[in-house]
């Protein structure tokens, strides 16, 4: 049985592991994969605990008052959660491999960018829902900017920073355009961007937290149509035990 399955209703709260930060994820959730992915990239040890956000376990209510994914808990009872919030804290309490800039203007162009990307977020949702090629277009639009702010090979200057690290779920997502929407970015409309996505591509942090392109389509697919998507797709799931009704039921006596 895989780690990595979805803890539901009526599951039993899993230890907390000494040493470890645990972050409570869904795989699929590009939220937790911002996470995941400073956890990656700052060589943090660290634990993680799929939680079936449709069906969430009575306990994670004690954990997360909203019951919302990321969330990081500590041995020492630490929690917090939110993604740009826990990855501003694990910036601070990790200090190698700064992510944030200390430099006040700095900081500030970093969440700017940050900040301004959830309008291409709702875009994304909503031409994948509704099979609106407008969006796309809007999508286009905002990342005009984006090209042209690009300076070096990453938002975060010759290293990745934080605004690389807080956007690339998306351009990963990205990648399964061409098979839901029949679209995808245009190379020669942001060579910039084309090339950082493939310096990101290179990066070990994006490696070790990459999610299977097919795994992707097919989630992102039952998201969109049914309320409860697959959250273990792709894992070996354990076998349902037999219950009484599929046992073979005693004949009764002839005597």
């Amino acid at each position: 049985m895989s780690k990595e399955l979805v803890y539901s209703v009526g599951s039993t709260f899993p230890p907390l592991t000494p040493g470890l930060v645990r972050l409570y994820s869904m795989r699929f959730c590009p939220y937790s994969h911002r996470v995941r992915l400073v956890l990656a990239e700052k060589n943090i040890p660290h634990e993680i605990v799929n939680i079936n956000p449709k069906k969430r376990p009575e306990w994670y209510s004690d954990i997360h008052p909203a019951g919302l994914i990321p969330c990081i808990q500590f041995e020492d009872g630490k929690i917090v959660y939110e993604s740009v919030i826990t990855t501003e804290y694990l910036d601070a309490v990790y200090p190698d491999k700064k992510l944030i800039s200390t430099e006040p203007y700095e900081r500030a162009k970093q969440q700017m960018l940050v900040d301004s990307f959830q309008r291409v977020v709702a875009l994304l949702f909503k031409a994948l829902k509704f099979k609106d090629p407008e969006a796309f277009n809007e999508i286009c639009k905002i990342l005009d900017h984006y090209e042209k702010v690009l300076s070096d090979s990453f938002f975060g200057g010759s290293n990745v920073g934080f605004t690389d690290l807080m956007i690339w779920p998306w351009f990963e997502r990205f990648r399964s355009l061409k098979s839901l929407l029949n679209n995808e970015l245009d190379k020669d409309r942001f060579p910039k961007l084309t090339a950082w996505i493939k310096n990101m591509t290179l990066l070990d942090c994006v490696k070790k937290t990459s999610v299977r392109q097919d795994h992707l389509i097919v989630f992102t697919k039952q998201s969109l149509t049914s309320p409860e998507p697959d959250y273990d797709i792709g894992l070996e799931k354990p076998k349902e035990e037999e219950t009484p009704a599929t046992k073979e039921e005693p004949k009764p006596s002839t005597e």
